[in-house]
């Protein structure tokens, strides 16, 4: 990003355009079954009898009986006009004969709407464009639902069962639900994947997952018949994002699609435990001691994954070679460990493990440690009840000042007690919400590498001069700034191919001291100036002295005619890469070894 991109307000580019309003076909259906209408045409149907009554009665002096003037008033609602007397029927019965009938129409067109509303979103699929379709309304599926509902995203869900109960729920929320297998292309064209700008595979197989993105992108490949690339329809890309439940085997399809060297990469894979245990050390970090110990219950995998990026963390900071000290709490610790340490030898050089059973006994031994007291306390695991015993037996061992995490999947009352109150008049336990924290807008938009779209940004706010407006915070970034970062982080790949470098999963501990030479920087600088330009000048910025309004920017000439300090800043960033990728679990890898990438290489020679 050159040093103005955040100032002169980067356009969406390559990123996601800001969500396009909501058809007046889809306000209508949902302004339909609105249950607000019922307040109202319910006060409005007993007005309108009310008056047919009262003017029934005064009618013709009042010689109707109480029969016939209810017998009146309700054939008002089915438009059968009054009798016309010589003199005029009165006010009561003139409002009454037009109310009537209006409210009898309007709820006859609510009632035919809901029962056929399920239908009535089916055939309003084809004019959605810029939608979300998410393939699996399991539990993760649903709370990117959620999540997507509350952003203002329009969805278009894909499940195969149809008794699933959130089915109901989410065709409630105005988002039909296409019931099919999404393996199947007929299934995701009637999804409206031709006009979609995100597509989520997020069934409980990940083989499947796999193979509706690989559909996905022949789809995307194949001309449609209007004539427009698919998944290019408006001038957005359709990008895809499939969950995979080994964690291993996500990084290694990650890391495939990276070093393709294309920035328009439609394709992106996640774990929830890996990204769960990056943003739970993220939030809950091991600080404020010299020489942390850690205990993690449960060495699932969360559980491993907080102890890796641990250990890493812990490598690059620690003050001399001491090691990280970690206790694993679990009836089967020890095979835990052995398992953690064959899929990451590095830990052992790292770590010091100890293993605790999770009986009371023994906890209360390992609380009553002096010389290595647990400063931090993390329980995670697969099952929310297991995860609660755990987090008050530590909680009620260990010092108020320890403080004690937890995960929760589902259980999200017990996380609400859990957090309230105080435990045996101990400190409380603060939750984790694996999957509130992780199903995220965050992650659709950003997918994989949107923690290293965050560290761009907050490098660049780092950066900053002072006396300068301090840039708002990633949360507060405006939609395309957030997008200008993310498209600089998609962009890494390409840069690293054009040197003869590829991206590699993280088995080197001092990847983040990778070391370019002064000629790449000047290439990989040039090349970051490059996309940023041609980002600009796509939505319509033109060189001239900076005004936002007018979308004039003074840095939109090639780089060898910036002013230093300007050219520096991509400089500054393309340095920073190594480091940047190593804190998602990547390194870079020379496939050609052509120059001495680390500090120790330098001074051996």
């Amino acid at each position: 990003m050159s040093g103005s991109a955040a100032e002169s307000g980067a356009p969406p580019g390559l990123g996601r355009e800001t969500p396009p309003p909501a058809t007046f076909q889809h306000k209508l259906l949902t302004g339909l079954t609105d249950p607000h209408w019922y307040w109202l045409l319910i006060p409005a149907g007993i007005a309108a009898f009310a008056l047919g009554m009262w003017g029934y009665g005064s009618y013709a002096g009042g010689d109707h009986s109480i029969s016939d003037a209810v017998y009146g008033s309700v054939k008002l609602f089915f438009l059968h006009a009054a009798p016309q007397p010589e003199n005029h029927v009165g006010l009561a019965l003139d409002i009454a004969r037009f109310l009537a009938p209006v409210v009898a129409g309007w709820a006859a067109l609510i009632a035919l709407v809901s029962v056929f509303r399920d239908r009535v979103q089916q055939l309003l699929i084809p004019f959605k464009q810029g939608h979300v379709v998410v393939c699996g309304l399991g539990y993760a599926g649903f709370e990117f639902v959620r999540n997507l509902r509350a952003a203002g995203y329009r969805v278009v869900v894909i499940e195969s069962d149809e008794a699933n109960p959130r089915i109901r729920t989410c065709r409630n929320w105005g988002f039909p639900v296409v019931i099919g297998d999404a393996q199947l292309s007929a299934t995701l064209e009637s999804a409206g994947v031709r006009r979609a700008a995100r597509l989520l595979a997020v069934t409980s197989d990940s083989v499947a997952n796999t193979e509706i993105l690989a559909l996905a992108r022949r789809l995307a490949d194949r001309p449609a018949r209007s004539g427009r690339i698919l998944g290019r329809a408006g001038g957005h890309v359709l990008r895809c994002l499939a969950r995979i439940d080994d964690p291993g085997l996500c990084v290694l399809l990650r890391i495939a699609e990276f070093n393709r060297g294309d920035d328009q990469s439609v394709i992106d894979f996640f774990n929830i435990d890996a990204v769960s245990a990056r943003l739970l050390l993220d939030k809950h970090p091991v600080q404020g001691t010299r020489r942390p110990h850690i205990a993690v219950a449960h060495l699932d995998g969360i559980g491993s994954g907080v102890v890796f990026q641990a250990a890493r963390h812990w490598h690059d900071e620690r003050p001399d070679d001491q090691p990280l000290l970690v206790t694993v709490i679990d009836d089967h610790a020890v095979d835990q460990v052995a398992a953690l340490i064959a899929q990451h030898p590095a830990l052992q050089e790292i770590c010091e493990f100890n293993c605790c059973s999770p009986s009371m006994r023994d906890i209360d031994q390992l609380a009553q440690e002096t010389d290595r007291p647990i400063t931090h306390a993390y329980v995670t695991g697969y099952r929310d009840e297991r995860n609660v015993e755990a987090a008050l037996n530590l909680r009620r061992a260990l010092p108020d000042a320890v403080p004690v995490v937890t995960t929760i999947s589902r259980a999200y009352g017990v996380a609400e007690l859990l957090e309230e109150k105080a435990v045996l008049g101990g400190g409380s336990v603060t939750v984790f919400r694996t999957l509130q924290e992780t199903c995220t807008v965050e992650l659709v938009e950003g997918g994989s590498l949107e923690a290293v779209a965050h560290e761009i940004h907050r490098r660049y706010c780092l950066m900053r001069p002072q006396g300068t407006a301090t840039p708002p915070p990633w949360s507060e970034l405006a939609d395309a700034l957030k997008d200008s970062c993310r498209a600089q982080a998609r962009h890494i790949g390409v840069k690293l191919r054009s040197i003869g470098c590829v991206i590699a999963p993280l088995r080197n501990w001092q990847a983040k001291d990778f070391r370019f030479t002064d000629a790449e920087v000047d290439k990989l600088g040039t090349m970051e100036h490059d996309r940023w330009m041609q980002e600009k000048l796509a939505a319509g910025w033109t060189l001239g002295e900076e005004d936002r309004a007018l979308k004039k920017d003074p840095h939109l000439v090639p780089m060898e005619d910036l002013p230093f300090e300007v050219a520096e800043v991509d400089r500054i960033f393309v340095r920073a890469i190594p480091e940047m990728l190593a804190a998602v679990g990547l390194e870079i890898v020379d496939v050609a070894q052509t120059a001495p990438r680390y500090p120790a290489c330098d001074l051996a020679r």
